[in-house]
């Protein structure tokens, strides 16, 4: 099954490590991909940060950087759950 993604991600955080960043996770039956608590925590600061005042332009793009991914891993999740769910949509 070929799926195109619409959704492009040119960059991720700079704060962002490599290691144990995106987990994966067994839900009924489904592998799913989840963003680590610590990355959860960094989005939860800094929007809380920028509720309280601005946020640097460094940490905005840092914001929407990770905005970008946690979009990106729930279309992947959403595209694992149709595929699961409805194997042969799109097929003749």
């Amino acid at each position: 099954m070929t799926t195109n993604l619409l959704l492009n991600l040119h960059r991720l955080p700079n704060s962002l490590s490599i290691e144990g960043s995106i987990g994966i996770e067994l839900v009924k039956g489904l592998l799913l991909f989840r963003i680590s608590t610590k990355i959860q925590e960094r989005i939860e600061t800094l929007i809380a940060q920028k509720t309280e005042s601005a946020l640097t332009s460094e940490e905005e793009t840092e914001l929407d950087q990770y905005q970008q991914l946690v979009d990106y891993l729930n279309l992947v999740n959403e595209t694992i759950k149709k595929a699961f769910l409805y194997p042969l949509h799109g097929r003749v």
